[in-house]
């Protein structure tokens, strides 16, 4: 393993951070476009900072004064910070795509009106509901 550059790194995840708040700024205001387009920067974001050689797989006991060192180093503790937040962002972001999905399947699922044993209410002319038996949908009514 390779000494992290702490401070490309540090510019990886404030860009991450950054890029996430934007993310959901589109979402928010439900500009897909915008959200579409900040998508290849965040993988690459992303991709770059799992090569970045500070991983617990990319680490060997045989190099553990160096992580020591970069475990010491001010910056780390910026980076892990940064992180922590561009995480909770991430679940943020996930959570408001999650409810806007919740909220077009239900806005589908009223407009097919999947329940073919729907029925029909109707009023008798004393104000009594009268239930049929059959779709809204069928013309009958």
């Amino acid at each position: 393993m390779h000494a992290p550059d702490l401070k490309v790194v540090l510019q990886h995840a404030s860009r991450l951070n950054s890029l996430l708040t934007d993310e959901f700024e589109a979402l928010k205001t439900q500009k897909l476009d915008a959200f579409e387009s900040l998508q290849q920067e965040k993988i690459d974001l992303l991709q770059a900072l799992s090569e970045s050689g500070m991983s617990r797989e990319s680490v060997t006991i045989s190099e553990s004064d160096s992580l020591q060192a970069t475990i010491n180093d001010p910056l780390w503790g910026e980076i892990i910070g940064l992180l922590e937040k561009c995480k909770r962002a991430h679940q943020r972001n996930e959570l408001l795509i999650s409810k806007q999905l919740d909220a077009i399947k239900g806005a589908l699922a009223t407009l097919q009106n999947h329940d073919p044993s729907g029925t029909l209410e109707l009023y008798t002319k004393l104000g009594v509901v009268k239930s049929a038996r059959r779709s809204i949908l069928s013309g009958d009514a």
